[in-house]
């Protein structure tokens, strides 16, 4: 069979055939990504409700479909069941719309910030450019191309970027940029010079995991920014390398404000490693920032670097218990409970002894995903062993993850007194810490548990304040912040509270740029 080419981005078109009308191109792109086989009945709803004859007119248009295809014999029978209405459909593009839109930001985001760490600054300078023009309204867009012409020595540049920022958000969006576009700003090319040495920069390294430890992250940062530096001056990549590694992975962790900054560090590292054949190296700066995208909703480049990270990696247990933890909350979060719970089990036989570091947390996104597949015993089987491994190993502030989502379970199974113990505990160890992601989920189960008690202001209140405790700003979970919302808003529209068209919309924005798919099919729902 020949093949043909057909075009759904921009503007439609095939090589071979062309189709009469817009409703064509619609079903033949709503086949495509649907992901599975659709009704006849699904696809009148959709676009041929109020026609005067919706199954002849539909017909007519599959006929049409079939010209592009070139498969007169294809599109016959009847297959899924699902009802639905024209303004789903036009819910439905404006979803994939968003997620293609978010795909090619990611992609020139990346494309910068390779440039920007090989020394490639007029490519960084260009793709950050584009990245502005396709949405200048995102803080981050605009902090990496400041941060390109920064590096790049062009300060008046850098400034002229500021100040079109500045005006455009307080213009059109009525605040400043968020800190990290000024400080951008202020980046000065690296000029360092004198005698350095590699037990020197190894001492720097260990000083700066040291204050790490002891929660003095800013004063290691600017440790480890001198060990980039003296690296640098001894010509050995591989060290460098090493210290471009350990200076981004705490960036990564130290809230959004870093995020940019430990990208840029982590692209080094792995440039750096590629160069002087240190494969575990690159490949941990890989998992670095996969696990940094899973968090922010960055599923597809997540599992990219995911690819990257397994396909140079040494096989190694524990690599492969690090490369299941992240890949199963990406799973996850993108709406297959199933696939995720596979992908955790298989991190999970690749540590028989529990030993590794992350086993506290993924049992609790395993527990997580049983939860959201509504397998409570499971959930609790799993959510109870993170916490017992966690209280064996006294990481007191880790058991809040697995009491908040236990405090999930006993909800669901309508122990509202149990769930009471359990959420205030957890949201008390989740402050502690400082944990945007664990005290958003303590926080929301406080809200289900009053509003399994019939105490609606109550648990508006609670979600409302998982809301503020999740937003982006704080570098947390993303996902956790739009299931949040997605539970807030049935509360917020039965109080009349004007909160609900607002928090909908962000809800159903985010879920589809991000491909949340589950979060979003239930969004529609409430439309």
């Amino acid at each position: 069979m020949a093949t043909r080419m057909i075009r759904l981005l921009g503007r439609p078109c095939a090589d071979a055939a062309q189709a009469r009308g817009h409703k064509p191109w619609a079903i033949t792109a709503y086949l495509v990504l649907a992901g599975g086989p659709v009704s006849r009945d699904r696809l009148i709803a959709l676009l041929f409700e109020d026609a005067d004859d919706p199954a002849g007119t539909l017909r007519w248009n599959l006929g049409q479909v079939r010209r592009l295809l070139g498969r007169p014999d294809a599109l016959r029978g009847p297959v899924l069941s699902l009802r639905d209405t024209d303004a789903a459909y036009e819910v439905w593009l404006l979803g994939e719309r968003r997620r293609l839109a978010a795909a090619t930001e990611s992609l020139l985001q990346e494309a910068a910030l390779s440039a920007m760490s090989t020394g490639n600054l007029a490519d960084a300078v260009r793709w950050a450019s584009r990245l502005v023009a396709l949405n200048p309204r995102a803080d981050s867009h605009q902090e990496l191309l400041i941060r390109a012409y920064a590096i790049s020595g062009d300060q008046a540049a850098a400034r002229r970027q500021l100040e079109s920022a500045v005006r455009l958000f307080r213009r059109e969006l009525g605040c400043d940029p968020a800190p990290p576009v000024f400080l951008a700003a202020e980046i000065s090319p690296v000029k360092a010079t004198g005698p350095a040495s590699p037990a020197r920069v190894h001492a720097l390294v260990e000083a700066g995991q040291a204050q790490v430890a002891a929660g003095a992250t800013e004063a290691a940062i600017q440790v480890m920014r001198t060990a980039c530096d003296e690296a640098a001056r001894t010509g050995n990549a591989a060290l460098e390398a090493t210290a471009q590694l350990a200076l981004g992975a705490t960036l990564i962790d130290a809230g959004a404000a870093r995020h940019q900054d430990g990208e840029l560090a982590l692209h080094r590292a792995i440039a750096l490693a590629d160069a002087s054949g240190q494969p575990r190296i690159a490949a941990s700066a890989y998992r670095h920032l996969a696990a940094s995208d899973v968090l922010r909703g960055f599923y597809s480049r997540a599992d990219r670097r995911l690819a990257d990270a397994e396909a140079i990696a040494v096989p190694d247990r524990s690599e492969h218990v690090e490369l299941a933890a992240i890949r199963g909350v990406s799973v996850l979060d993108q709406g297959d409970p199933a696939g995720a719970i596979s992908v955790f089990g298989a991190g999970l036989t690749a540590d028989p002894d529990r030993a590794h570091p992350f086993l506290p947390i993924m049992l609790a996104h395993a527990g997580r995903a049983h939860l959201l597949a509504a397998d409570l015993p499971a959930a609790r089987r799993q959510l109870e062993e993170a916490l017992q491994i966690a209280r064996a190993r006294a990481w007191a502030g880790v058991t809040a993850a697995p009491l908040a989502l236990l405090g999930h379970v006993a909800v669901a199974e309508g122990d509202l007194d149990a769930a009471r113990d359990l959420l205030e505990q957890a949201f008390a160890r989740a402050c502690q810490v400082a944990d945007p992601c664990w005290e958003t989920w303590a926080a929301h189960g406080l809200g289900l548990r009053a509003a399994a008690a019939g105490e609606e202001a109550s648990a508006l209140s609670h979600l409302a304040d998982a809301i503020t405790r999740s937003r982006p700003q704080r570098g947390g979970h993303l996902w956790s912040r739009v299931w949040a919302l997605t539970d807030a808003v049935p509360l917020a529209r039965r109080a009349g509270d004007p909160r609900a068209q607002v928090w909908y919309d962000e809800a159903l924005a985010t879920s589809q740029r991000s491909g949340m798919r589950s979060l979003a099919c239930d969004l529609r729902q409430l439309a």
